[in-house]
């Protein structure tokens, strides 16, 4: 059978193959009926437009720059690994391939060269931080973007986010529901939106239980494993005594129960420790981990949804998604 190509579906539809090629392109030049019925021709032939020829015509480069987290994380988070596998999957029906460059919160340099090397038709942001530089540069240089996350701007921003204080406030009240009253928490960097709101949750939920607030027993990370072994080394050197650990991601709360159980002290027995995220990999660990779990692969999905929907300048039902979050209960505690 011969390829399917526009002059075919031009010639069905009686119109001429620029038309075809506007239409396919969802271009706001030709009229909905025009376009539905090119659209319903295409699909019936199963016609697959050449990305590269397509993407040149546009003058776009089906590019998307996924931006990973700021050192001294990267993309080898599992959190990450997850989310970029439902932004893939979107990605790969649209016809987009991905770059991921790593630039720093200072480095708005990076952020120009990178946006400038590439050519990317739009950018996936992670991690928020408060007054985040990112917004503006992409704001002025009129390139679409969505954020994983609540970047709290003022502006109206396409983000997908789990509420971060909601679900850290769901873990610690579950921790106190069950019989402990001194908790510590190794928290994330609180100049992140993450760090700071999860921060809150844990607040609010020992206000909320009349519990007061001991400020030896929060110490601070960078959402890191060698940050979480230094934290919760200096935890274990503090005299305040404590049943119960809420970390601020999973990848701390995996190194709270390794740094626990190497200086003695068994986890749940003498400790419980829960965290946040909820990657696959917190399942196979002694014990298990109880954590508050993230729609990973959904969120990464709805964010490509919505930032093809900009790139195509197609309105958006919802430009800010929060989803729930969920409390996973293994033998952690």
């Amino acid at each position: 059978m011969n390829k399917i190509t526009m002059d075919d579906i031009a010639k069905m539809a009686k119109v001429s193959k620029s038309t075809v090629s506007r239409a396919l392109s969802h271009d706001p030049r030709v009229n909905v009926d025009t376009r539905e019925k090119i659209a319903d021709i295409a699909r019936e032939l199963n016609y697959r437009p050449h990305q590269v020829a397509q993407a040149l015509a546009k003058k776009n480069t089906n590019i998307i720059g996924v931006i990973i987290p700021f050192a001294p994380r990267s993309v080898a988070d599992p959190f990450f690994l997850e989310f970029l596998q439902g932004i893939g999957e979107v990605a790969a029906d649209e016809g987009y391939s991905l770059a991921l460059p790593n630039i720093g919160l200072d480095q708005s340099g990076d952020m120009i060269t990178v946006i400038n090397r590439n050519n990317v038709d739009g950018v996936i942001l992670t991690e928020p931080y408060l007054h985040d530089f990112r917004i503006e540069y992409l704001t002025e240089k009129e390139i679409p973007f969505v954020f994983l996350g609540n970047p709290m701007s003022e502006q109206d921003i396409c983000w997908v986010e789990v509420d971060n204080e909601t679900g850290a406030y769901q873990a610690v009240n579950y921790l106190i529901e069950a019989g402990h009253r001194k908790i510590a928490t190794i928290a994330g960097n609180p100049e992140m939106v993450s760090g700071k709101y999860r921060l809150e949750g844990y607040k609010r939920a020992l206000r909320e239980q009349g519990i007061s607030i001991n400020p030896e027993l929060i110490y601070y990370a960078d959402f890191t494993r060698k940050g979480a072994v230094q934290a919760t080394q200096d935890l274990l050197r503090n005299k305040s005594k404590y049943t119960a650990v809420f970390a601020a991601n999973d990848l701390m709360a995996m190194a709270v129960i390794r740094t626990l159980k190497e200086a003695g002290v068994a986890v749940p027995g003498e400790v419980a420790v829960l965290g946040y995220d909820g990657i696959q990999i917190g399942e196979f660990i002694d014990p298990p981990l109880s954590t508050i779990k993230l729609p990973s692969i959904r969120m990464g999905r709805v964010a490509m949804t919505m930032l093809s929907k900009l790139i195509k300048k197609e309105e958006i039902e919802k430009r800010q998604v929060s989803l729930a979050p969920r409390l996973l209960l293994r033998s952690s505690t």
